[in-house]
């Protein structure tokens, strides 16, 4: 049997459809066979950040409602990673929900494991996703309200499914919320997937879509290696291990990014410059 995934957020915008389709990346790089299920049903967009939306001719319901086999709407992505498109037209308050049953029965098996990224927040998506998955993972990023709706998340979920928490972009500084200490703190070391770094490469990538194009992902690739190895068969790092990496990431800049960076902070500085020269010409 296949191992179904659900990958959930309190809140949007906290990155949880690239780490999902980093996470797939990675299992599949590692020869595990997996299937990246869009279910973020009407605001479908994993096919933009996997770089194969000009393939993609039919969606999962479209299969659901027979309008499809299931060659047809599954699009290879790389060497044991395939995907298969969420529907924008229906959301889950539309759907039958049975029909999606049939194609989560005909997926089950094939692959080691299925992935399959939510709606943010609560909802009939959500509701679906803990009776039908092996196991959650509940992202959040280090800010007070994706602390709050993540807590919420968690406490819906919980005694229904087994549940991970993974910290995403993750920074080294005093200005967030929540300190890589603070955020360990704060959950169960033992349901700990990870702490991802926000990194400048993880971005570009996941808005160029080109994840499943390039290799080298840098530190937070380093940090999605440990993440699937965690999903795998979980074995405890201690946090150094995450703060390592986060501190590597503060330096991580390509040379593109760093040119770019100057030429803003000189900028600014020129900015800076001639007001405060007008100001004085204006006061004397």
């Amino acid at each position: 049997m296949s191992r179904l995934t659900a990958i959930m957020s309190g809140k949007g915008g906290v990155g949880k459809t690239t780490l999902t389709a980093a996470l797939g990346i990675t299992l599949a790089r590692m020869g595990k066979k997996v299937l990246l299920l869009d279910g973020d049903l009407g605001l479908c967009n994993l096919d933009l950040i996997l770089g194969v939306s000009d393939r993609v001719r039919f969606n999962m319901y479209d299969m659901a409602l027979g309008k499809c086999f299931s060659d047809e709407v599954i699009v290879p992505v790389e060497t044991n990673l395939d995907f298969m498109a969420g529907s924008s037209e229906y959301t889950w308050d539309t759907v039958f929900e049975g029909a999606v049953d049939t194609v989560l029965e005909d997926m089950d098996g094939q692959y080691d494991y299925i992935l399959l990224d939510c709606p943010a927040g609560l909802g009939r998506g959500i509701t679906y996703a803990e009776t039908h998955a092996n196991d959650a993972i509940i992202v959040q990023v280090p800010t007070r309200s994706s602390e709050r709706d993540a807590h919420r998340l968690k406490k819906e979920l919980s005694g229904k499914i087994p549940i991970w928490i993974i910290g995403n972009e993750f920074v080294w500084n005093d200005e967030q919320f929540l300190s890589p200490s603070d955020f360990v703190r704060s959950v169960d070391v033992r349901d700990l997937l990870g702490i991802v770094p926000r990194t400048v490469k993880a971005g570009t990538l996941s808005n160029q879509g080109k994840f499943g194009t390039n290799s080298d992902w840098g530190i937070f690739g380093e940090a999605m290696r440990i993440v699937a190895k965690n999903y795998v068969h979980f074995r405890f790092y201690p946090q150094s291990t995450w703060n390592k990496l986060i501190q590597q990431a503060r330096t991580e800049e390509t040379p593109a990014d760093s040119s770019v960076n100057k030429k803003k902070q000189q900028e600014k500085k020129n900015l800076l410059a001639r007001m405060v020269y007008k100001w004085g010409r204006r006061r004397w």
